[in-house]
This record gives C-alpha cells, structure tokens and sequence, in this order.
C-alpha cells in the first residue's frame, strides 16, 4: 500500500458516446484516491461535444486533480475494424504514450466503463522492473491455448469466450501457456514504449493479421507484449468473466482468489455489452455505478424502460455474447488448428 504523499499519472479515453461511464469512472477514481495523493489525468477526447467537457469537469472538481484533454488524430486508427458497443476510441490508448509529455514515464491506462474502488495510487506504487506494462489475466481467455494448458479444459470450457484468444499464436511464435491480459487496465513504461515504438507495432499487427482478430486491439496488444508484461492482482480489473463460472472449481483461479475477485474488486471493468446505463442490466455492482453517477453532472439519471422489450438483461447478452465470441473463434481455429 502506498501511504506516502504521491502524485499518479494515469489516462482514459472516450468519445460522445462514453461521456456518462466516463463521468463515473474518473468520478470514483477521485473518490478513491488518498487524501494525500494527487490525480494528474490525461483524457484522450475521441469526439466529446463542449458542452458535454464542460459537465464532464464539473463532475470532476477536485483540489487534487488535473486534468488534460488530448486530441488524437482519430483518423489514424478509423479504418480498424469495430462492432456493436465497440467504437474507435477503444484503439485510442495505442496513441497515448506518444500523445502525452516526455515528462511521463509511467502511466496507468483505464478504460472509461469502470468503477474504482481502490486508491489508484496503490497501483500506481507497483513496480514495473523490465516489464513494458503490467495488466490482469483475462477471466474469459486466460492462456493463449487454454487446452494445452488446462488440466480440467473440459469442465472449463462451457464458461471461456474463447479458448485461443490468438488464433494463430504457434504462427506468431507465442507459448501456449503465455497468460493472455484484458487491455481495459494496463500500467504502462511509457518511456519505453515511445523508445520502442510500441504503439506503432501493435497498429502494425492489427494491419498484418486483420483475419485473426478477436477482441480488437486487445489482440495485437497481447501479441506485441508477450512475455513483456507481468499479471496483476486479478482485483484490479475485474471482468464479467468471473461471472460466468457457477464456481470457483470451474474457474481458473483458487477458491480464495474466486471469492476475492467477485466479493471485493478493486476496479470492477462493465465490459459485457450489457451495461449499467442500459435498462435491462442487472450487474452486481449496477446500484454502485448509480451511486457515483449521483456525484456528478448526470446525477439523477436513468434509463428509459425500452418501449420494445427483449429477452434480455444481463445473462442474455451475457450469453450471446459469448456465443458469437465463438462462433469467430471457431472460424478461426477451423483454419489454423484443423491439421492438429
């Protein structure tokens, strides 16, 4: 735990669409922050109007923060591929150590659909050593090949989104057992990824391999960073995965660390496309996101019951979600692993 006086360096991205999760996450990272640290947060604005800036800065007013507003140049990353509640400004944290001043050299990344839960500094305090970034093992898709990996992948199975997260790993000459990292929170050496050029590289991979692509830029940030990353407590980016095992047996992690990531996340990540803001969601943490929301401009708002109603809530989308993640995935292995 870091107790001392401290100032974090940390960065999140968003576009119009994003405005209100975005308004709660940075809300709750002050929220959460010690009474002695300070927050310098850069915001990389992939199309946010004024008027919604400036209530995102009222929402915001806080002595010990600072915020600055980055403008990429969104046409860089507009021809990647995207899909349903996936917008370009998810490949925007591939431009920020490039975007932000020499001065920063390490840098905590968060997308804008999470709650905060912990003192950001604490994360902030974990050294990087020679690792390029640090980030939480994927619930979904912990190994590059979950079977070669897992003694039970049977008993796994019905519950991963995707057993080979990198289709092509063997291609690429990635270890089956390399653990595969969700992006939404990653603290990165971004001294070393402008030496490097990391950010070129994973753009690079995305053009290179566009046929293998699942989850966006999360693959070529896994590909790029293999063997250059080191897991996190799994409690700084909890993910809807957890939510999809009945049990800690089913799932890849001990009871202790099960029990833990669902009963006390440190930063809960909203990343099924079934969110708090849409009516039908019934996340666990669904009544805390409200609760934050009520700290800022937005307070008081809600959605709208659909006048059209669906099948849907959580476990729906949860499930279709899931179903059409394999369905990609399988296409893909169909290609790669038919021989095997």
């Amino acid at each position: 735990m870091c107790d001392a006086s401290y100032t974090v360096t940390a960065a999140t991205a968003a576009d119009e669409g994003y405005v209100l999760p975005l308004a709660v996450t940075v809300r709750s990272a002050i929220d959460s922050l010690g009474e002695d640290h300070r927050l310098r947060l850069f915001v990389l604005d992939g199309g946010i109007t004024p008027v919604s800036r400036d209530k995102l800065e009222q929402s915001w007013v806080d002595p010990r923060v600072t915020i600055e507003w980055l403008q990429p140049e969104v046409e860089v990353v507009r021809h990647l591929p995207i899909s349903h509640h996936v917008s370009i400004a998810c490949y925007l944290r591939l431009l920020l150590p490039e975007l932000t001043p020499d001065d920063v050299g390490k840098l905590v990344y968060f997308d804008s659909d999470m709650l905060i839960r912990r003192d950001l500094a604490d994360l902030y305090s974990e050294p990087l050593d020679d690792q390029l970034a640090l980030a939480v093992q994927d619930m979904a898709a912990p190994w590059m090949d979950s079977e070669v990996v897992t003694d039970d992948f049977q008993q796994q199975l019905p519950y991963l989104s995707a057993a080979r997260p990198v289709p092509n790993y063997r291609e690429l000459g990635i270890r089956p057992e390399a653990p595969y990292f969700n992006s939404g929170l990653l603290v990165l050496d971004a001294s070393r990824w402008r030496r490097e050029g990391i950010g070129r590289q994973v753009l690079q991979c995305l053009e290179d391999h566009r046929e293998h692509i699942l989850w966006w830029d999360q693959y070529a940030l896994n590909v790029v960073l293999a063997d250059r990353w080191r897991p996190l407590d799994a409690r700084w980016n909890q993910t809807a995965g957890v939510y999809q095992y009945p049990s800690w047996q089913e799932s890849p992690l001990t009871e202790q660390a099960y029990y833990e990531l669902r009963d006390d996340p440190w930063i809960v990540h909203y990343c099924s496309p079934s969110k708090p803001w849409h009516f039908h969601c019934d996340h666990a943490y669904r009544d805390d996101f409200f609760a934050t929301l009520d700290r800022t401009a937005w307070r008081g708002w809600r959605p709208d019951e659909p006048k059209i109603t669906a099948p849907a809530g959580w476990r729906h989308f949860r499930r279709q979600f899931r179903l059409s993640v394999k369905a990609a995935a399988a296409s893909a292995y169909e290609r790669l692993f038919k021989a095997a």
